[in-house]
């Protein structure tokens, strides 16, 4: 009888404790929820120096580390050494159903939301060999920015300036991973043509920023180039999923007259 009283009194502890530790966790997975607002980050400028990194944690918060230049440029990628291993938390990739990789938003996401594509500086590869490299265009080693007020439309001419492409092959970079819209659907992230780094250097990087409120697991694409799937011999279509669905182009109602309308 005493065995079999302490048996169920220690049911009842443990059971105890497990509700305990399930409104633990609830109030855990609230304050998670409830951090997750995220505020976009500035531009980063030379008189910023040394910059805070751009990344956040998977919980939504915002890295607090410094970052300093790397090889002499004005301003450097905007990831903290740990962040250049990992990735921002704020995203994530996973794996899809046709097209091997995907980057995702981990919690939800505002618009103008600033992530920093990265890699290593070299000769562009064949196209018959799968590439994730962008063409490297370097910033003004004076003003560390693209934008030249002497060039026409603002921008450092590209034929002036190309140097190679950034090959994220091997690093730590997450962006590699957004994918190209379908035709059914709409880029909801691109390209600032703000570069970090230096001509000639070791590694480099390429700004971009969200054109939208991104939802929590909404695949993040931008727009590769129609010759990008030329070049390859790739039939483009979309990329969105059930579980990882990517925004979709407005559809185009036609509107139909009726006859008396017509008369």
């Amino acid at each position: 009888m005493t065995k079999a009283k302490d048996t169920a009194n220690g049911r009842k502890a443990a059971a105890k404790k497990g509700k305990g530790a399930a409104k633990c966790q609830k109030a855990a997975t609230e304050k998670t929820k409830a951090t997750t607002k995220i505020t976009p980050q500035i531009r980063a400028k030379v008189t910023d120096l040394p910059l805070q990194c751009w990344a956040h944690s998977q919980a939504g918060k915002r890295c607090r580390a410094q970052v300093s230049s790397r090889e002499g440029e004005l301003i450097p990628i905007p990831y903290c050494e740990q962040h250049l291993k990992s990735g921002d938390g704020a995203l994530k990739v996973v794996n899809h159903p046709l097209f091997g990789k995907a980057l995702v938003a981990r919690y939800d996401l505002p618009a103008k939301y600033r992530m920093a594509y990265w890699g290593i500086r070299g000769k562009c590869q064949s196209c018959d060999i799968e590439d994730r490299a962008i063409s490297y265009y370097p910033p003004n080693p004076l003003t560390g920015s693209n934008i030249d007020p002497k060039v026409e439309g603002g921008r450092t001419l590209k034929t002036n300036n190309y140097n190679g492409v950034l090959n994220p092959g091997g690093t730590g970079d997450v962006v590699q991973y957004a994918a190209c819209p379908g035709p059914n659907e709409k880029q909801n992230m691109r390209s600032t043509f703000n570069y970090y780094g230096l001509r000639n250097g070791i590694i480099g990087g390429l700004e971009f920023v969200t054109l939208m409120p991104i939802p929590k697991n909404t695949q993040l694409l931008h727009w590769y180039g129609s010759g990008w799937w030329s070049e390859r011999g790739i039939k483009r279509q979309d990329v969105g999923t059930k579980r990882h669905p990517a925004p979709l182009r407005p559809v185009k109602r036609t509107v139909v007259k009726s006859e008396k309308a017509n008369k």
